[in-house]
């Protein structure tokens, strides 16, 4: 502490205004980089949610399917199956219309933001989805058979056999995918929330600090510059008023403690020449005496 009062008070503001200026460019640098984080977490997490999407879409799809397979049934028992099983036919084509739009959505799933672990979930979708179709073809002809065991087969496919294993199997692959998504949507947003909770801590300490520096500042500029110069402004007043006793001793090693010696120096040359004025001023006072006195004889 000692060595920094001995420095000059242009060199301590400097360093002040140098560590609030660092500070700042702290507080910006860190606010920036937490801009930057949040943003690279919103991107991930628009890409996340793309995803949950694309895999939604499957579940619709897939709700849709099997509600036009059981409209199809139900147009069997109405109207026979021929006519029920015709490509054409109202529901039979909705049916096929969903199975396009399935394998279509399957196809424009964004597979790119998906984890290894994920993409190995999916790969299994397509296959699954062909199995059932499989046999979705085979209930259609049992349909088109239009009898009453061929009837009672295609219903024991759809209730427990093959094809409701088949689609079964897509569902859970579904469900897993959407945990896991919704899994890592709750991570990204809690890593969100904490980068923004670290940013303003941070935030928040370098500006305080950066504050109390400056209070410090101001009170470094108090006692380093102001109060002295009061002094010293006061001390040439008495000067110029004719008190040459006058002394500052500040005792500075600095520009102020430089301006203290000059005003002493300054008292002192002005006293010792008013001294050796009035010392003249007394001689002459006597040799003009001793002459008027030698002038009277």
């Amino acid at each position: 502490m000692s060595g920094l009062r001995n420095w000059g008070v242009g060199r301590r503001l400097g360093l002040s205004f140098l560590l609030v200026t660092l500070l700042i460019v702290v507080a910006v640098a860190a606010g920036r980089s937490g801009m930057n984080s949040q943003d690279d977490i919103a991107t991930r997490l628009d890409r996340l949610e793309q995803v949950e999407d694309d895999v939604q879409k499957l579940t619709f799809y897939a709700a849709d399917i099997t509600g036009w397979q059981g409209l199809v049934v139900a147009d069997a028992g109405a109207y026979g199956g021929k006519v029920a099983t015709a490509p054409d036919a109202y529901n039979r084509e909705g049916e096929l219309a969903s199975k396009k739009a399935l394998y279509d959505a399957l196809d424009a799933t964004h597979v790119e933001y998906l984890t290894a672990a994920e993409k190995a979930q999916f790969d299994k979708l397509e296959p699954a989805w062909d199995a059932f179709f499989v046999w979705d073809d085979k209930i259609m002809e049992l349909l088109a058979a239009d009898t009453r065991e061929a009837r009672a087969e295609a219903m024991d496919s759809i209730n427990g056999g093959e094809a409701a294993a088949a689609y079964s199997e897509s569902l859970d692959i579904n469900a897993a995918l959407t945990d896991s998504l919704a899994g890592r949507v709750a991570e990204l947003r809690k890593e969100a929330a904490e980068v923004k909770e670290e940013s303003n801590s941070i935030l928040l300490v370098t500006l305080g600090l950066a504050l109390l520096v400056a209070a410090g500042l101001s009170t470094v500029a108090t006692r380093s510059v102001v109060r002295p110069l009061g002094v010293v402004v006061a001390a040439l007043g008495r000067l110029a008023r004719g008190d040459l006793t006058v002394r500052l001793n500040l005792k500075r090693r600095d520009e102020l403690g430089r301006l203290g010696d000059a005003v002493d120096s300054t008292a002192e040359s002005l006293r010792t020449t008013v001294a050796t004025v009035i010392t003249h001023s007394q001689s002459l006072a006597a040799s003009s005496t001793h002459l008027s006195a030698v002038s009277e004889q």
